[in-house]
């Protein structure tokens, strides 16, 4: 039996996990922190704060001067592997392979269940609305290998379902980060211009 694997990426998934305790905070730009060398770091930020140019990592006083009535709350340290975990138990309906993928997404199995769905792209379309309709911004990608779902679920371009026989042509537009390489690997490339895995793989 051909093997098949998805990739799930939660792309908020903290900051989606206090919206829908919090409804108001859907259309406001919102951020967690948390403390790190006597400073607070921005730890999570919605798509809102994203599109003003907040990131993960900068310091909450830059992130109130580009956006002053930005919403803040404390970030929970162990929210992200409870949740993590929680999500993944109630994926097991989709496949009795479920894992864990720290630290914002899931791995399944998902060889010989597409075809109870109606094949791969059905599958996968009902994975993604499912998950959406509990409040979890996601993106999700099928392929044979663990390796080119997670890339393609993080960066690639519709489709999302990899045939077998197209893999390395799903990754070559992607750029380095889609391999889950260590981010000094990812850095000496793109200085050296390397911006897509085109340009270096083979």
């Amino acid at each position: 039996m051909e093997k098949r694997f998805v990739s799930i990426w939660f792309c908020h998934l903290a900051t989606d996990w206090f919206t829908l305790r919090q409804p108001h905070l859907k259309n406001l730009p919102f951020v967690l922190r948390s403390p790190s060398h006597g400073r607070m770091i921005i730890t999570a930020a919605n798509a809102n704060a994203e599109m003003k140019d907040i990131s993960v990592g900068m310091a909450l006083t830059d992130a109130r001067a580009l956006i002053p009535q930005l919403e803040v709350l404390d970030d929970k340290p162990d929210l992200i592997e409870k949740l993590l975990k929680r999500l993944a138990e109630w994926c097991i309906r989709f496949t009795p392979f479920v894992s864990v993928d720290p630290p914002d997404g899931l791995l399944f199995d998902a060889s010989g269940c597409s075809h109870l769905w109606g094949g791969d792209t059905a599958y996968l379309d009902e994975v993604v609305r499912r998950i959406r309709e509990r409040g979890y911004d996601v993106r999700a990608a099928m392929a044979d290998t663990i390796g080119v779902a997670w890339g393609v679920a993080r960066f690639g371009n519709e489709p999302l379902v990899v045939p077998g026989a197209l893999h390395l042509e799903a990754l070559l537009a992607l750029p380095p980060e889609a391999l889950r390489l260590e981010a000094e690997s990812t850095e000496r490339l793109h200085k050296l211009g390397l911006h897509q895995v085109s340009q270096f793989i083979r």
